[in-house]
């Protein structure tokens, strides 16, 4: 086969491997092997799946070298203990259901790419569902700890500084800064549902005397005032420039002169055509979050200097895809823009 045909082969045929993958963490089966090993049959019985189906599953498994057989016995590899086991201090199993839950859409994308409407809304594949939240929370923070040391690093904070991390999640940034910058105080802002995981995930930190959690919405709450720095994370890429251009004037106004916003998430070249994460990471915002676009450093920029702040200086994060920006709010006149204010 020539290049081209492998190439093409290989995209179209991901996707089966994806779905194995995935298949195994929604049926837990990367949890029930790292007990000890198990026949087929006894898979299918605890999972109450097709002896079969399950079979030809876990065959799959081994192919993918997820899984191990001896015999009749399977069992999970060293890269499954280590990455598809939840009680693994490196675990990715969350984040791996969530990117299982989000390939539902994501099979609706030439039905999104006609309409320039999302597969389905939030509120209903998320917030409705306590086992989905809490996952889609959790399993952020399993990605995102891996880099959040590095772009607290970046965040080059004043002493004592008041940070507000606008729907910081599990918390993986505030517990990052608190401790890169031993007095920093951090204030998470963010929706009711996920304070319970957010509470959880800073006591388990044992920083809960330095970051306090918050309930509030970012499409509309203010982010408080006369802070140090305002974060905003994996924020911008999934709301309309509507709403990107409101948050960061609220940002703008929750910070005390010459405090910091620093602005951490996946951007595109100028071209929009790479890197191949990104294009693909910008996709999935329009097919999970609607009006949601990735932005260009350049378009980022821009929209930061609109809202008051200065030229960002821009840091690229080594260990993933993700770029930092840091602008200071400078000095004049604030102004609140209509858009801005409750109804």
């Amino acid at each position: 086969m020539d290049f081209g045909a492998a190439h093409v082969t290989q995209m179209a045929l991901g996707a089966w491997q994806a779905q194995v993958l995935y298949t195994l963490s929604e049926l837990d089966v990367f949890e029930l092997l790292s007990e000890k090993p198990l026949s087929a049959q006894e898979v299918a019985r605890r999972t109450g799946a097709h002896p079969l189906a399950a079979e030809g599953l876990l065959n799959a498994g081994v192919a993918l070298k997820l899984l191990t057989r001896d015999g009749d016995a399977y069992a999970d590899t060293d890269l499954a203990l280590r990455l598809l086991c939840e009680d693994s201090p490196e675990s990715l199993a969350r984040w791996v259901r969530v990117m299982g839950r989000w390939s539902r859409p994501w099979n609706g994308l030439t039905e999104v790419v006609r309409t320039g409407r999302p597969a389905e809304e939030r509120e209903a594949r998320l917030w409705q569902d306590p086992r989905y939240t809490a996952d889609f929370v959790l399993g952020m923070h399993e990605y995102a700890r891996r880099i959040a040391d590095e772009v607290a690093d970046h965040a080059d904070l004043p002493p004592g500084a008041r940070v507000t991390d606008v729907g910081g999640g599990a918390g993986t940034y505030a517990i990052a800064l608190c401790r890169r910058h031993p007095d920093v105080s951090v204030r998470i802002l963010e929706l009711a549902s996920v304070l319970p995981l957010a509470e959880r995930t800073v006591a388990e930190a044992g920083l809960a005397d330095r970051i306090d959690v918050t309930a509030g919405d970012y499409l509309t709450d203010p982010f408080g005032t006369d802070v140090s720095a305002v974060v905003l994370s994996n924020i911008l890429h999934q709301e309309s420039r509507e709403a990107g251009e409101s948050i960061v004037r609220r940002a703008h106004r929750a910070l005390r002169p010459g405090g910091k916003l620093v602005v951490n998430g996946y951007f595109l070249d100028e071209s929009r055509t790479r890197p191949l994460f990104t294009t693909l990471h910008n996709l999935s915002a329009f097919t999970l979050w609607g009006g949601g676009r990735s932005y260009t450093v350049g378009e980022a920029a821009a929209l930061l200097r609109s809202a008051g702040f200065t030229e960002p200086v821009v840091h690229q994060v080594a260990q993933g895809a993700s770029t930092v920006l840091v602008a200071e709010k400078a000095e004049g006149p604030e102004d609140q823009h209509p858009a801005d204010r409750r109804e």
